[in-house]
């Protein structure tokens, strides 16, 4: 939310940009412009000697965000695609978190009609990718491989399968099943073409959230899952997230750009094994988190104000698993249907 931080917060970034000696604007007059705050740091714009900056202050896991940042704006600022970062102070002095200081990129969102900017950023991916990884000191958090993913959605299946079998939705266990054991023939099949793949640097956090068209140019911020991962999921889940804003056209164009662009001859048989598996990945998570919810929690009001958002997001992730796996449910009638409402009630 823009302009929410406390006048004593505004006042400490203030302190520390005007007078700590690890400051680039140490001793010189800065202009607070604008302030946000998000789910895990704060931001300012701010002015200096002629430039605008960007101040941010992070809330959480700061020494490796920040750092991965930082590495990530450094090594692609020089091609254009990353703001500039000014510095990274680990122990700022008069604040409780790091900070991370990088020149302002004053651009706009792209438009999800804009076909040039979709594809300039699909260059910008193939860009990232094609890096020597030799460069990188850091991994990304985000699973390395198809092996490495799937340990993490596999453990998320055995729970589902027993919480709905207890709470009496056995066609949805069913199910469940069925789609964990297709995606397990499709990891065991799919799993040789990594084994000439190693990990490459990606963003991290690839979407159209997080790019920006500057001055004709398409450039990336928050580059705070920066290192080195796996190429082919980080497309595979821009492709995925991006449905609701990307016609299947333009999906279709941004990955033939994004292929024609890519130093690596295989990474687009790698990509569709992930697409077969992030529906169920998705269905796992709604479920796992339905789960979770306490007696409580379903009893509280904000629940039930969700429960019809809650019950068309569970059936088109469940009916997008079936299809990307190839499935069928295993009931004739509409007992999936009832499951899913009684799962989120």
């Amino acid at each position: 939310m823009r302009g929410m931080m406390t006048d004593d917060l505004n006042a400490a970034i203030h302190t520390y940009l005007t007078t700590v000696p690890a400051s680039g604007f140490a001793g010189r007059e800065v202009r607070m412009a604008e302030c946000w705050r998000g789910a895990e740091n704060l931001l300012w714009r701010v002015g200096c000697a002629g430039q605008e900056a960007a101040v941010k202050l992070f809330l959480d896991a700061g020494q490796a965000r920040g750092r991965r940042q930082f590495d990530g704006q450094q090594l692609f600022a020089a091609a254009g695609i990353a703001p500039a970062p000014l510095w990274f102070d680990r122990y700022p002095a008069g604040l409780a978190r790091q900070v991370l200081v990088y020149r302002w990129a004053d651009g706009e969102g792209i438009a999800a009609t804009e076909e040039a900017m979709l594809a300039q950023l699909a260059g910008v991916a193939a860009t990232i990718h094609s890096h020597p990884a030799g460069d990188i000191r850091r991994f990304c958090p985000r699973p390395v491989n198809l092996d490495y993913f799937w340990r993490v959605v596999a453990g998320g299946i055995e729970p589902v399968q027993r919480w709905c079998t207890e709470v009496g939705c056995d066609s949805m266990a069913a199910l469940v099943e069925q789609l964990g054991g297709r995606a397990a023939a499709v990891v065991e099949q799919g799993l040789p073409l990594w084994q000439v793949a190693p990990p490459t640097p990606v963003h991290g956090d690839l979407s159209l959230a997080n790019a920006l068209a500057v001055g004709g140019a398409v450039m990336l911020v928050d580059w705070e899952m920066f290192g080195l991962g796996d190429p082919a999921l980080e497309v595979a889940s821009f492709l995925h997230d991006s449905r609701s804003a990307l016609s299947a056209a333009l999906l279709a164009g941004w990955r033939e750009q994004y292929l024609a662009a890519s130093s690596d001859s295989q990474i687009a048989r790698r990509i569709e094994v992930y697409e077969q598996l992030l529906p169920l990945q998705q269905l796992l998570f709604l479920l796992n988190g339905l789960r979770r919810l306490t007696a409580a929690e379903r009893a509280d009001s904000a629940f039930h104000s969700r429960r019809a958002f809650l019950a068309e997001t569970l059936q088109i992730a469940t009916d997008a698993a079936q299809v990307a796996l190839d499935t069928v449910p295993p009931d004739a009638g509409g007992v999936l249907s009832g499951e899913v409402q009684r799962l989120t009630s």
